[in-house]
Formats: structure tokens, sequence, C-alpha cells
């Protein structure tokens, strides 16, 4: 994390504080930039697996192997995609609370 203060150069005055209105909108982009970061990773981790479903479900020979009795690729591939959505959903819901709520990090200090 920036420091919001940066220590004054050697033989020189400090600098003001910064007003309200800059430290607000400096907390403003950084809430924004970890949003952001939040939403391309939670796409990334499940549209890859969404993607190579599709493709893999157009070829009926490859969803069809049988992996365990009557238990078969396919069936696998999606009860796992759901088990990953889940938890990479309560991986952003966490991830996004923590980084973005304010009465949040005040209770964690």
């Amino acid at each position: 994390m920036h420091p919001f203060f940066t220590p004054a150069p050697p033989n020189r005055p400090p600098a003001p504080p910064p007003s309200y209105d800059a430290l607000r909108k400096q907390r403003t982009e950084a809430l924004r930039a970890a949003t952001h970061r939040a939403q391309r990773s939670f796409l990334i981790v499940n549209a890859l697996p969404f993607v190579t479903g599709i493709v893999l479900s157009c070829f009926t020979d490859v969803p069809a192997v049988s992996v365990h009795g009557h238990l078969t690729l396919g069936l696998v591939w999606g009860v796992l995609q759901c088990v990953l959505f889940v938890a990479s959903a309560w991986r952003y819901e966490t991830r996004s609370t923590r980084s973005g709520d304010p009465i949040e990090e005040i209770l964690a200090r």
C-alpha cells in the first residue's frame, strides 16, 4: 500500500498535509483498482473452465468417457466447474469486502 504522506526531502520545509478531498480521491482510486483486479481474476478463473467445457462438449465422445461405473467425464467436469464457481464466488466476496468496506477495515484494526 502506498503511504498517504511522503517524507520531506532534506533541507526543505515539510509539505502541507493533503486535503480531505485529495485523500478521499486517492482512496476511491485505490478501491476502484482493487475492485477491477478482483473482477478480472474472478472472470479468468471461471471463464477458462467454462470455455474448455464448451469446446469439449462439441465432441460427443469426450464427455461420454466413463470414469468409474456410470460416472462420466462430462459429469465430473460439470461438478468440478460448479465447485470452482462457488469457491471463487466466496473468495471474490471475501476479497471485495476486505478491500472495499471501510467499516470492515475499522473493525479489523
